[in-house]
């Protein structure tokens, strides 16, 4: 049964399209941040390191040359080794100068600052040992202050003092790492640009094929079960598309079922009520109007095999409800199947006579007992010979076989079973559908009788529930139905 469905908006599948773009680009923005944060950490490290490696370097040669000068007594070259300092790396190097212990201090600034040299000077002091000073000068600018002893011979003769600019270096660092987030930016603004179309396209193509799937659906929603989806894709969007059709196929087989079941049904419980309802006024009215005994009996019998049909059709669809609630339960046990052909077929063989109609049965020797309901296969071979005995026309024959399964099948682990006939047969494209409920054959060139479609989809069940398998075999004419069941093992 179908029930209306509640109407979606038509911005549902637009709202979608902005979400997947909003979350690409929230995904993207974030990408870019965590990378380009890690570059510019990276970058900003790496100059760092470098300036400060060249400044140790400076350091080390200015002091390299001045430990030369000094071991020949040369103070011109030291005097100029200062002030070459001073003018090749301004403004990297604020001050210069050797501390001597015999003569005095040799100094040079960047500035010419008499006022900050004073401050410089006055913080020269002789020492013994390498030592490095972080400080703020007077004007504020952050140095770094290189200290290291001279020695000639073993003996300390003065001590070499430079300062560099951290503040310098510090610009550097932030001109240096501001052209690399300049680089990153565009990079970045560029990259973010393309991923947003390239997301919006993406989701424009998926959005696309839900709209027409959701579209589908409503139809399908609203009772027009001939919709077909077209979406040529070989991706998941493609598969759910013909997984799509092949339900909507099916919705719409089902459809069809039903109204041939609901026929059915009507049929199958007006006829029985027609006739119970018919003679009970027979049997009411006997009396007055004087019918006669025979008569009378004769509407007893009508009204008990119609109350019997209508039994047996209530029961087959209680029995498929259960089965499907997993509620059924079977008397399994030890069957000798033999003994249930042979009972079945005799049931039937005064109705096949009358029919004009051929049936005989084939019990294969020293057959092995089987696992199952007694009753149930009763019941399976019992609905497989009405059904042959229905579909097949007089003068043709009906068969019934058993023998141990081939080894070519199920093996000698099962009795394979078979009814067989040389009715009208079935079509190629019904086999695989006969077992479903309320399914019929449609018509064909022979008049089929009608039914509800329950009858062998109980047999199907049946033979599942007691581990066996079932199937229909069709030619142009004529149909066999065989299943095998287990053998029953100690």
């Amino acid at each position: 049964m179908l029930f209306p469905s509640k109407k979606l908006p038509a911005g549902m599948p637009m709202n979608l399209r902005i979400k997947f773009t909003l979350y690409i680009s929230v995904l993207l923005v974030l990408t870019i941040g965590v990378v380009s944060y890690t570059i510019y950490n990276a970058q900003k490290e790496f100059l760092n390191q470098q300036f400060t490696d060249e400044r140790e370097r400076t350091f080390q040669t200015f002091v390299s040359i001045c430990t030369e000068a000094l071991a020949v007594r040369d103070d011109i070259q030291v005097f100029n080794a200062i002030h070459s300092l001073i003018n090749v790396n301004r403004p990297a190097v604020v001050y210069a100068a050797y501390v001597s212990d015999a003569t005095g201090i040799m100094f040079a600034s960047r500035d010419g600052d008499r006022h900050l040299e004073t401050a410089y000077v006055a913080r020269f002091r002789r020492a013994n040992f390498f030592n490095r000073t972080d400080y703020t000068s007077l004007s504020g600018e952050r140095i770094a202050e290189f200290v290291v002893p001279v020695e000639i011979d073993g003996a300390q003769i003065g001590t070499i003092i430079v300062g560099f600019s951290r503040d310098h270096m510090y610009g550097m660092i932030a001109d240096g790492v501001g052209i690399v987030a300049r680089k990153i930016l565009y990079v970045s603004v560029i990259a973010f640009i393309i991923a947003v179309a390239l997301a919006n396209f993406m989701a424009y193509r998926l959005s696309k094929p839900l709209r027409i799937l959701s579209g589908a659906a409503r139809k399908i929603a609203g009772g027009d079960f001939n919709v077909r989806v077209d979406i040529d894709s070989s991706d998941e969007l493609g598969l759910l598309a013909r997984s799509f059709n092949d339900m909507a196929c099916r919705v719409r087989e089902i459809d069809t079922l039903k109204d041939s079941f609901v026929s059915s049904v009507s049929h199958e419980l007006r006829s029985p009520l027609a006739a119970i309802d018919g003679y009970c006024d027979l049997l009411i009215d006997g009396i007055d109007a004087g019918h006669s005994q025979e008569q009378q009996l004769k509407g007893l019998r009508i009204v008990k095999e119609a109350s019997l049909r209508l039994t047996s059709f209530v029961n087959n669809i209680l029995d498929l409800a259960k089965i499907k609630a997993g509620k059924y339960e079977l008397k399994l046990g030890r069957i000798n199947m033999d003994e249930v052909i042979k009972e079945t077929v005799t049931l039937f063989e005064s109705l096949a006579l009358t029919q004009h109609k051929t049936l005989t049965y084939e019990v294969a020797g020293q057959l092995p007992p089987v696992y199952g309901d007694s009753e149930k296969n009763k019941q399976i071979i019992t609905n497989l010979l009405s059904n042959a005995l229905k579909f097949t026309q007089e003068n043709d024959e009906i068969k019934v076989m058993a023998r141990v399964s081939p080894a070519t099948s199920y093996g000698s682990d099962y009795v394979e079973f078979s009814v067989s006939d040389t009715g009208v047969g079935i079509p190629k494209e019904d086999v695989d559908k006969v077992f479903e409920k309320f399914y019929q054959v449609q018509e064909s060139e022979f008049k089929r009788p009608k039914g509800t479609g329950l009858g062998l989809s109980l047999v199907y069940e049946f033979v599942r529930l007691q581990n066996g398998r079932i199937w229909a075999e069709s030619r142009d004419k004529g149909t066999t139905f065989k299943f095998v069941l287990p053998v029953f093992k100690n």
